[in-house]
């Protein structure tokens, strides 16, 4: 699991480590400089991305969370044995992941995934 002054300390930040950054620190105004404008993220463009990131961090912040730490984890569903970015509240432990389409050191896409980590089917609904 990676902390905010893990990635800092990166010498060589590049887009990707910047943009995970802005997330963990829940900084919209750095997301919004550094998120391509011509990129239709999560199929809702970059500003409803932004807004939809906005209502999560403010409920993780309800919870007491004031940063996110990085770890890595499995997408079980439509990216399925593909890594995803997962995102846990560094006081409520609660987690959301994001998939990141990179191409040549390029985000092409960012989504949320909801199928990570141990899903148990059992209970489905």
């Amino acid at each position: 699991m990676q902390t905010i002054s893990d990635l800092k300390r990166n010498k060589n930040k590049d887009e990707i480590t910047n943009v995970w950054l802005a997330i963990m620190k829940m900084d919209l105004h750095e997301l919004n400089l550094l998120l391509d404008e011509n990129i239709d993220y999560e199929d809702i463009g970059k500003t409803k991305f932004i807004d939809k990131l906005d209502k999560n961090f403010n409920k993780y912040k309800t919870f007491g969370d004031s940063e996110f730490y990085l770890d890595l984890d499995i997408c079980e569903g439509c990216n399925c044995n593909k890594p995803v970015c997962k995102f846990t509240g560094n006081h409520s432990n609660l987690h959301f992941a994001l998939y990141f389409k990179i191409e040549k050191n390029q985000i092409l896409d960012i989504y949320h995934c909801n199928w990570y980590g141990n899903i148990n089917f059992s209970n489905p609904f």
